[in-house]
């Protein structure tokens, strides 16, 4: 029967592909010989943009494109991901969560997926709040995300990925770059109404037997058996005048997810909104833009089995930006001014109480109850940065575009606890007499006779950014170059980080067909205050012997505290060689990345030696990372089809997962045994994001009828996890090492070959308005494919099987 199956999807797989090759043939030959109405002809339409040099590891993902593609929550993540070099965690799309809304994150080129650097409008969307922080129940923190503003495609004009020879212009990263750019207006009036739906009766779920009942009889947010998902979306575009133009936009994902709480049904939801405005005023000489965006988010959750344990998350987010461009006789000026401010907020019960339930006040199973305490983080930047563009002027034989810019921002992060929180555990059975003030005390049944203190907390950190580049193009004969050097500088770490960049490429044979390119640059991470902004947090845990006044007869023992210490700026160094070849029309590129990272972000644990009992966390350098990857593509566009192949292999290693493992130099000493090896630490393979080979098959063509057919396929290959054994094999490197290291054997995760497809029927005119209907089918094989290996009575995880999206849009 499995053998049937698997015969099936085979089948399909094969002829998807077959259809992929074979329908652009099929269209094109029909379009040529359909006469009977004729081809309207669009006027001329003269674009004028920065060139792209070909050295440069770019994808560009358009507005044609972004409407063709299937579309699941939509997100500028979950679009890059048919880029080459761009990868998504393991847990990304787990069947068991699929409700949730937040964008996966992604890793670009080897990088972690916080040290990308993502920019709308030429503002900065990066958010230094801790991006790596999943904490949506830490009594401490907040859960963070390496962007601010979740953007809806709706308002998206393009996505530009670099992944690799990335121009001095950007800085702050040590990945990729994701430039993404919001809808301009137009002379022409025009507005779209739309709406798209899922649930959980339009998916399939593929969970481990192990699981299910837990699965289904869910009491908390990691098991999400039933959701309903919804997107609205208002967009319109008004002329003003001749030179004047404006766009406003507003749309709305929504999540809903029931639960079991308690006994009853309780739902949680999950919300993400975008308000956009943006202003356009074009002159002769230049373009003036004004651009508003508005991106809250709101969740809500309750602990599992716990009283009285409702809280909210929500997210204020705010983005403006001025850009003034303007052209003189020798170079083009542009500024940009912006502002953005993130404020990330938690609203939950002060105390929480963990009661022996079996005394007669407590009439719930588990006799907990309370809340985590109100806590919120912020950060506030203002930024303005100048570029100059100078036109092209020769030198001797040599032909130059020379572009230079600067940019200063100022900002101002703050981590907030307004009130003293506590937890109250470990019940004692006495018929006590309560204090008046004791809320840890029940009359004649029981008290709690320890607690941990969360101490109110305020601080707050400035920093002061500089920044400044320098970049040429030059060219001679069939030779190009493309120097540049970046200078950056903030008073916090008040480190000084010069990044040289530098990439060249040789027209072969002299007629664009054939570009060998190299490059050799170095790029700077972006400042983290993660561990300064944290400097106020004071935990402390107490115990009593017996109940009486509330501030009184407790005794501390241990202090959790986080310090700051001077670090360098984390690095990486890029090596690349590639080719270029026009081939069938389109464009063939391989490249070869190499990557070496060096003073990574990791913390130290180290005890107060004036306490004995207290310890610190304290943020280093002793972080490291080794990448390489091939990449190859080929992209062709006809006019009513567009095509893109590419696959990526790569291989990552690295020392820790991210700034908050702990890592001492100590653990440069001790080793693994792998596959007969005896691995140094930075020399194991990353855990996450490191999938082997990565393969995407993008074909979208137009039918008849005013259909429109996406079809977008996925290869992941085999992954192998590390699994640590029992056994211990003395060790060769460093035989003084004590006690002998242990022996890690590989899990194979299976390979995935997954199916997603967008259908668009634009059905006819009615008046002025122009419906459409939309449905997106992902995993249309339903393949079963697991994340994760199985270990004793635990069960694989395992990703979403086929899901529907239907949609509705009115164009007018």
């Amino acid at each position: 029967m499995n053998i049937k199956v698997r015969t099936k999807r085979s089948l399909l797989l094969f002829s998807i592909c077959l259809v992929c090759l074979f329908i652009p043939q099929i269209i094109l030959a029909d379009n040529s010989s359909r006469t009977k109405d004729p081809i309207p002809v669009m006027p001329e339409i003269v674009v004028e943009a920065d060139r792209i040099t070909p050295t440069t590891g770019t994808f560009i993902i358009d507005r044609e494109i972004i409407e063709k593609l299937p579309s699941r929550d939509g997100s500028v993540d979950e679009l890059i991901g048919i880029a080459p070099g761009v990868q998504f965690g393991e847990d990304y799309l787990n069947s068991a969560t699929g409700g949730e809304i937040e964008p996966p994150p992604v890793s670009i080129s080897g990088s972690r997926f916080y040290d990308n650097n993502y920019t709308i409008d030429g503002v900065s969307n990066n958010s230094p709040l801790d991006p790596a922080s999943d904490a949506i129940s830490d009594a401490n923190k907040l859960p963070g995300h390496p962007q601010i503003q979740f953007l809806s495609p709706d308002i998206i004009e393009s996505i530009t990925v670099y992944n690799s020879n990335i121009p001095a212009e950007f800085g702050g990263f040590t990945g990729g770059v994701v430039d993404t750019r919001t809808l301009n207006p137009t002379a022409e009036p025009w507005g779209k109404v739309s709406y798209r739906t899922t649930r959980d009766s339009w998916t399939k779920f593929h969970i481990d037997p192990l699981l299910k009942d837990d699965f289904y009889n869910s009491n908390n947010a990691s098991n999400q058996p039933r959701f309903s998902k919804h997107h609205y979306g208002l967009t319109l575009n008004i002329p003003i005048s001749d030179d004047t133009g404006m766009v406003t936009s507003y749309q709305q994902l929504r999540s809903q997810i029931p639960l079991q709480h308690l006994g009853n049904s309780q739902t949680q939801v999950r919300k993400q909104e975008n308000f956009f405005l943006k202003l356009e005023h074009l002159t002769d000489s230049g373009r003036l833009a004004f651009t508003v965006l508005y991106a809250p988010t709101m969740s809500s959750y309750f602990m599992t089995d716990v009283k009285d344990s409702e809280y909210t998350l929500e997210s204020e987010n705010l983005s403006l930006a001025l850009q003034m461009d303007k052209e003189f006789s020798l170079a083009e000026l542009g500024l940009t001014f912006g502002y953005v401010s993130q404020n990330i907020d938690r609203q939950a019960a002060l105390h929480r109480y963990n009661w022996n339930p079996e005394t007669p006040s407590i009439d719930w199973s588990s006799g907990r109850e309370g809340g985590l305490g109100d806590l919120d983080t912020s950060h506030d930047t203002a930024s303005l940065k100048a570029d100059v563009k100078f036109k092209h002027f020769q030198l001797g034989q040599t032909d130059h575009a020379v572009k230079l810019g600067a940019e200063t921002a100022f900002s101002k992060q703050s981590y907030h606890r307004p009130a003293t929180s506590y937890l109250y555990y470990s019940p004692s059975l006495e018929a006590v007499s309560c204090a008046a003030d004791d809320p840890a005390c029940i009359d004649g049944e029981q008290y709690l006779t320890r607690r941990t203190v969360y101490n109110k907390a305020d601080s707050d950190v400035e920093v002061f950014d500089f920044s400044a580049y320098i970049q040429d193009a030059i060219i001679w004969k069939r030779f190009e170059l493309f120097p540049g050097l970046r200078f950056s500088f903030d008073d916090f770490t008040d480190n000084l980080n010069l990044a040289p960049r530098l990439s060249a490429s040789l027209d072969l044979f002299g007629n664009r067909n054939t570009i060998l390119f190299a490059g050799r640059n170095r790029y700077y991470s972006g400042t983290l205050l993660t561990q300064a902004l944290f400097k106020s947090i004071v935990t402390e845990n107490q115990v009593r012997t017996t109940a009486g006044n509330e501030d009184s007869d407790w005794s501390s023992s241990t202090n959790f505290l986080y310090l700051v210490a001077e670090t360098e700026t984390p690095y990486t160094d890029e090596s690349t060689l590639g080719i270029i070849q026009r081939l069938f029309g389109g464009e063939l590129k391989l490249q070869y990345i190499k990557k070496s990272s060096k003073d990574e972000y990791a913390r130290s644990r180290i005890t107060n030696p004036d306490t004995g009992s207290t310890y610190f966390y304290i943020l280093n350098n002793l972080g490291r990372s080794e990448h390489e990857s091939f990449q190859i593509s080929w992209q062709r566009t006809w006019e009513n089809l567009f095509v893109e192949i590419n696959s990526t292999w790569q291989d990552t290693t690295t020392t820790n997962t991210d700034y908050d493992t702990t890592m001492s130099e100590d653990d440069y000493l001790e080793t693994i045994w792998y596959q007969g090896e005896e691995l140094l630490v930075y020399e194991i393979p990353r855990l996450d994001f490191n999938r082997p080979v990565v393969a995407n098959l993008i074909c979208s063509f137009k039918l008849p009828y005013e259909i429109t057919f996406t079809n977008v396929i996925k290869y992941r290959g085999p992954y192998w996890r590390l699994s640590r054994t029992s056994e211990r094999r003395p060790s060769i490197l460093y035989p003084e090492q004590s006690p002998d290291p242990y022996v890690y054997e590989k899990r194979k995760t299976k390979n995935t070959f997954t199916v997603d497809w967008h259908i668009n029927w634009q059905l006819p005119k009615v008046a002025h308005y122009t419906p459409a209907l939309t449905l997106d089918i992902f995993n249309v094989t339903n393949q079963r494919t697991n994340f994760s290996y199985q270990t004793g009575a635990y069960g694989y995880e395992y990703e979403l099987g086929r899901q529907f999206w239907a949609g509705l849009e009115i164009n007018f």
